[in-house]
């Protein structure tokens, strides 16, 4: 009896339990490749995302100038320009100065005084007041060279005419305005803009309770 039970145990070979040690192995390693693929996944996307955000929370540096830059001038305007008196009360006999100002956009220019023809010409005329004179000729920035083939003179950036004025002993109290006609013409490197002119003024109060004395 004995004999027979122990005919009908199965038996195992040493070459089937190798086989199943082997199918085991296998198993599990497939099992953490694949575990490990999927952890990857996470940190490589996350980092693609994230990154512009970085980028993006530091402005751009044309953004950084221009909080510094003080200018009259408006984006995507050519050309500002500006009339200026250092005070606005004077006394008969003094001299003040009044100051064009041109803000040019970077890559524009404008035509000098002496440009020809006349009707392209940058042109500063004053009108003034009885009472007010001139003194002397208009103080010009130097002037730099085009960016078109004949490189003629032009003025460009932030450039400023001065002309200096007498209040006359005989100018009476009260206010006054001041007047320039400007005319330029705006350029870069391709076209021109069509001539344009402006009128600009300000206002000056002369006081002849303190006039200045000889």
């Amino acid at each position: 009896m004995n004999a027979l039970l122990l005919n009908r145990q199965p038996v195992f070979s040493i070459p089937a339990i190798l086989s199943l040690i082997c199918l085991g192995c296998f198993l599990l390693t497939v099992s953490g490749c694949e575990q490990a693929s999927d952890q990857k996944v996470i940190p490589e996307s996350s980092t693609t995302v994230n990154q512009p955000e970085v980028e993006t929370s530091v402005p751009p540096a044309s953004q950084q100038v221009s909080q510094t830059v003080i200018s009259d001038r408006v984006e995507g305007q050519q050309v500002a320009v500006l009339l200026e008196i250092p005070h606005q009360q004077v006394k008969p006999g003094a001299s003040f100065p009044v100051t064009v100002k041109f803000d040019i956009a970077p890559l524009w220019e404008i035509r000098s005084l002496e440009a020809q023809p006349e009707n392209v010409a940058t042109q500063l005329k004053l009108e003034l007041p009885d009472g007010f004179e001139t003194q002397g000729d208009w103080q010009t920035p130097p002037t730099g060279r085009s960016q078109s083939a004949d490189s003629h003179p032009v003025y460009s950036g932030q450039v400023e005419f001065q002309q200096m004025i007498l209040v006359t002993k005989e100018a009476q109290p009260g206010e006054y305005e001041i007047s320039s006609q400007v005319q330029y013409q705006a350029c870069d490197e391709f076209r021109c803009l069509s001539p344009t002119q402006k009128r600009l003024h300000v206002t000056i109060l002369v006081d002849r309770l303190n006039s200045v004395k000889e």
